[in-house]
């Protein structure tokens, strides 16, 4: 029986011993590494047609799972906003929306990743809807 015990006591030490991020405090406090992110399209300054709509490409890496989040603004008002929570340290956010409602001129995309650690990049890329 002491031998099962003991056993049980190692066998828990390891286990947890493994685990010290878990059981550290603040460990979901940031790290200093934020997540890499680039913005792969738009291009800055590309000019994108209405009807044809808005290609978003980003792509984010970090060691930690990575949120996404992609507002696209005109002046300082968000028309429209994504995000993207995934469980891996790579995310690849590629969809197609429509720019159809958003008047003719200037607009910006800003992107913004959070990893699990609260560290946060943030790029945008200027684009033009004609």
């Amino acid at each position: 029986m002491k031998l099962k015990t003991m056993l049980a006591a190692m066998l828990a030490i390891v286990a947890l011993s493994g685990c010290d991020d878990l059981l550290e405090e603040d460990s979901m406090a940031p790290d200093g590494s934020n997540p890499s992110l680039t913005i792969n399209n738009p291009t800055n300054n590309q000019s994108v047609s209405q009807t044809k709509g808005l290609r978003i490409y980003v792509t984010a890496v970090d060691k930690d799972a990575v949120k996404v989040d992609v507002s696209v603004k005109g002046d300082e008002t968000s028309f429209i906003t994504y995000s993207k929570m995934s469980r891996k340290n790579v995310v690849d956010f590629d969809t197609l929306v429509s720019v159809e409602n958003l008047a003719p001129g200037p607009y910006k995309i800003v992107v913004r990743a959070t990893d699990g650690r609260t560290n946060v990049s943030e790029e945008q890329v200027n684009f033009i809807v004609n």
